[in-house]
């Protein structure tokens, strides 16, 4: 299972043994596709199949049935499998990266157990809601990008990503999304999209990319065809989007076809679009479904490939999530996805102990089984290795190890620290204010912060500590955990919990629905004449959940959430800058921390969706 490269690309006609020398790879930068080509007519096909795989190693256990343990250094076992099966990516994931030192030497001992080229290291550093380094500087998120309206902004957010990702040893990170979140409902994109403007979020991920691409960093638009209008999450579920083919081509396609030709690849969707593929599956309950398009031929090779032109690599979401693993057996549904015309398939299974490996090797015997009699299939994992490969060296994909002392000093510096400040100043949104805001200081000050959670609660109060001193006042903050989308407080109870308060700060957060501990805090709040500000502190949207708000500002994110293994961080600038907006010092208008600046991304709708209550580019300002 070894590569025999051909005598032209070699300094001598022996045998090639595994790890291409630093002056070879160089050699073969110099014409990508003609060496890519002839390297991969000399692979065997194992070794092809390596190429287009990426996995994950979130955990490991020496012992399928032992205690598992976060993944943050590598192994023998770990380092053999990446060898013999001549894996050609690993996506690395919060669990993995503890601070920069050790992520660093992690990555360079993932590269150093390659079988022959440069391994893609990849992740999903987004910025806001999902951000995978603990150390790092995380910016504010895509949709608090949208609401300051700045290309400039955005390509500082990339430049800054590229510069810390790639000084860590990454080469790929997966972003940005240019799904156009227009449904107010979606699950699991949100704050992660720019706007509902599909040209607004053209131009935004057009200039993160020439920010990051400054670092050699590579760049996946995220989802295709479009992942902005669902209401169930594709972790757990399969949706379904029923939209005309018309109303595609007018919202969700229009950011992919204007950042497509910068970008250096497009991952999947799992979801189903009738208009663009009305074929049905039989799932593994016996039961007909829909086609979703990281299994579909006509909507990747089709549209994507055929009839959009587009050239790059084509990977699909992850294959270990429920909307694929719930419906399709694994091995079927990862040929189903090359042969649809993906180039890599993404996490086709959870790799966490010897037995994973043993579930790696049955893939590979399926698959070689399968091309054997499908030459359609052989042929496709052919071209797929070989639109890998010819990346790696178009894109001068280095193996080189990295220096942690120099990662120290670009990861979280404090100027990037500062810039990621200044941002989500910039992106704080005022949507509602009846003389409430800003909250004048007084030496003396009570205030009660209402929130979901108390690591919430804590945060605020954590930042709210530091305006105090700022200010040289005191802040005696009391803190309330309340299920605001609940109905177990009473009335009494919430009397009792404001009296004596000078300022309520209640931090919602995806409210939907008739949330009623949260409009009963409102309720008794103005009954008493006590000013209440909601912070909307994820989705700017809550607002429309609520009536009688006096005060209401847009965040865009306190806490990021992997949703695949439930890790969460804290969103640190995003609440910092919110609360800086929020009071005034004894000198008046010149004595502010900060304003909001922000402008609504997206339109803020009435729970019917009939109408439109806060247009997107609303935003007051105080003064």
């Amino acid at each position: 299972m070894k590569i025999i490269i051909p005598a032209i690309l070699l300094f001598s006609s022996c045998a090639y043994a595994d790890v291409i020398p630093d002056s070879q790879l160089k050699e073969m930068w110099l014409s990508p596709q003609a060496s890519a080509e002839k390297i991969v007519s000399a692979m065997s096909f194992e070794e092809k199949l390596g190429q287009i795989l990426m996995v994950d190693i979130r955990s490991w256990s020496n012992d399928s049935n032992g205690d598992k343990k976060p993944f943050i250094e590598i192994n023998d076992s770990v380092s053999k499998m990446i060898h013999d099966y001549h894996l050609g990516s690993i996506i690395l994931f919060r669990e993995n990266l503890i601070d920069t030192p050790q992520t660093v030497e992690l990555i360079n001992n993932l590269q150093r157990a390659r079988s022959n080229f440069p391994l893609f290291i990849s992740t999903d550093q987004e910025g806001g809601y999902v951000t995978r380094l603990r150390v790092g500087t995380e910016m504010p998120g895509n949709m608090a990008l949208g609401a300051t309206g700045s290309a400039k902004l955005a390509q500082q957010t990339g430049s800054i990503h590229g510069y810390e990702l790639s000084s860590l040893g990454f080469n790929f990170n997966f972003g940005p999304v240019v799904d156009v979140n227009n449904n107010q409902n979606n699950p699991v994109i949100g704050v992660r999209s720019y706007s509902n403007d599909p040209v607004l979020v053209g131009e935004l991920a057009r200039s993160y990319i020439s920010g990051i691409h400054k670092s050699n960093v590579l760049t996946s638009l995220k989802h295709f065809p479009g992942h902005g209008n669902v209401t169930s999450d594709t972790h757990f579920a399969l949706p379904t989007v029923n939209i005309d083919k018309a109303a595609w081509q007018q919202v969700e396609l229009k950011p992919f076809v204007e950042v497509m030709p910068v970008t250096d690849a497009i991952m999947t969707a799992h979801i189903v679009v009738p208009a663009l593929d009305n074929a049905m599956l039989t799932n593994i309950k016996g039961e007909k479904i829909g086609t979703p398009a990281t299994l579909s031929e006509p909507i990747l090779t089709g549209i994507l490939r055929n009839q959009l032109k587009f050239d790059g690599l084509i990977l699909t979401d992850a294959m270990d999530m429920g909307a694929i693993t719930s419906n399709f057996d694994r091995n079927w549904s990862i040929k189903q996805a090359i042969m649809a015309g993906n180039d890599i398939v993404l996490m086709p299974m959870e790799i966490k102990s010897s037995a994973s490996i043993k579930q790696l090797n049955a893939l590979y015997r399926y698959l070689t089984a399968e091309a054997v009699n499908d030459p359609v299939l052989k042929q496709r994992i052919n071209d797929a290795a070989q639109r890998v490969i010819y990346t790696k060296l178009n894109k001068r994909i280095s193996p080189d190890p990295h220096d942690v002392t120099i990662a120290e000093r670009v990861v979280a510096s404090k100027n990037h620290k500062n810039i990621e400040n200044f941002i989500s100043e910039q992106a704080i949104t005022l949507i509602k204010n009846d003389s409430v805001l800003p909250y004048h200081i007084k030496p003396h000050n009570n205030i009660i912060v209402f929130s979901d959670e108390k690591p919430r609660n804590e945060l605020i109060a954590k930042h709210l500590f530091e305006i105090a001193d700022k200010f040289n006042v005191t802040f005696d903050v009391k803190n309330e955990v309340v299920k605001l989308d609940k109905d177990n407080v009473s009335l009494e109870d919430i009397a009792k919990q404001i009296k004596g308060q000078n300022l309520i700060i209640m931090a919602t957060y995806n409210l939907k629905l008739n949330p009623v501990n949260a409009q009963r805090i409102i309720n008794v709040a103005n009954k008493e004449k006590i000013p209440l500000v909601v912070i909307s502190s994820r989705n700017p949207y809550d607002i429309a959940y609520l009536s009688n708000v006096k005060a209401n500002i847009a965040i865009y994110g306190i806490t990021g959430f992997d949703v695949t293994n439930n890790v969460r961080n804290s969103l640190e600038t995003n609440i910092r800058s919110g609360l800086r907006t929020l009071f005034q010092g004894p000198k008046g208008k010149l004595d502010v921390l900060a304003e909001p600046h922000g402008k609504l991304p997206v339109d803020i709708r009435t729970p019917d969706n009939s109408e439109i209550l806060y247009p997107r580019g609303y935003g007051l300002t105080m003064f």
